[in-house]
């Protein structure tokens, strides 16, 4: 399946098994090259138009990166790329809009953006369900679940950790110093289970607002893991050059969804489920998981 097209004028695994041809229709992405975007400042959907009907012929869609197989960026051609952000493109194009993607540096400033109606939508492996999800649900909506996912532990190659049968827990980890992305679910994971306490009163634990940061901060040995989503874990120490591992899963059992603002005032959770519930039916899914999973 091809890439997004990018426009050049406004340019600068684990999952459901669903049973559901190859086909993806392909929308028109304008990458925003904004640095406060980069800073994880909102910038605004105004920026496309100041009337209300040419805002609405585009999906401004947020993100951030990287994160993939879910979502990352080439520097090279310009170009955003991902699991979501397919999935965003056949609802760009459900919507009859162009899409749209800004990337936001900070997960939490992303969701309090979309939560107030900033941007159109959030693709960016959200969690919406357990007790984050809970908590994500009163400040903004959600689409059906379109991912199972698990929480993984990222080190060095050089790591001596073992996790028995590649499942972690935070016993695993009690005498490391972790790193987690803050406002993630990995977050959440680290506050019940790693916080330093009487049980593991030698386990620091650090946040960083990017992965990016923590990820050069595992390589540097400033961090003995990283506390990361499992899909994202495989990926990165995939392209590490041999340099990172995973070391185990931590079961979560959480679920992703796409996030609007709190309660859907432009009417879009209709329109994202009738495209996941298609995808999954015609073979559509599928074939995206293959593409980005195996």
């Amino acid at each position: 399946m091809p890439e997004p097209e990018i426009s050049p004028a406004q340019a600068p695994p684990e999952a459901l098994r669903r049973g559901v041809s190859r086909g993806v229709v392909v929308a028109v992405v304008i990458v925003v090259a904004l640095l406060m975007l980069g800073a994880g400042v909102y910038a605004g959907k105004t920026i496309y138009g100041g009337s209300k009907s040419t805002a609405s012929s585009f999906l401004v869609v947020g993100t951030n990166i990287p994160f993939p197989p879910f979502e990352d960026y080439n520097y090279s051609t310009g170009t955003y790329f991902g699991f979501d952000i397919d999935l965003a493109g056949m609802i760009a194009n459900a919507s009859h809009r162009t899409l749209v993607i800004q990337n936001y540096a900070d997960f939490s400033v992303l969701l309090s953006t979309v939560g107030k109606g900033g941007i159109d939508m959030a693709a960016s492996a959200i969690t919406e369900s357990g007790s984050a999800g809970a908590a994500r649900n009163a400040t903004m909506a959600f689409s059906n679940n379109y991912y199972d996912a698990n929480q993984a532990v990222l080190v060095r190659s050089s790591s001596s950790l073992s996790c028995a049968s590649n499942i972690c827990s935070a016993n695993d980890l009690k005498t490391l110093i972790v790193g987690m992305q803050s406002g993630t679910t990995s977050q959440s994971w680290g506050d019940q289970y790693l916080k330093p306490n009487m049980t593991h009163p030698n386990t620091q634990y650090q946040l960083f607002t990017t992965v990016d940061t923590e990820l050069t901060a595992l390589r540097a040995s400033s961090l003995d893991a990283v506390v990361i989503d499992a899909a994202p874990a495989a990926a990165i120490a995939a392209s590490s050059g041999g340099a990172l591992k995973v070391a185990g899963t931590i079961i979560t059992g959480e679920l992703y969804g796409f996030a609007v603002a709190h309660g859907d005032p432009e009417g879009l959770l209709p329109v994202i489920n009738s495209v996941l519930a298609k995808a999954m039916a015609d073979g559509t899914y599928q074939a995206l998981i293959h593409k980005w999973f195996k």
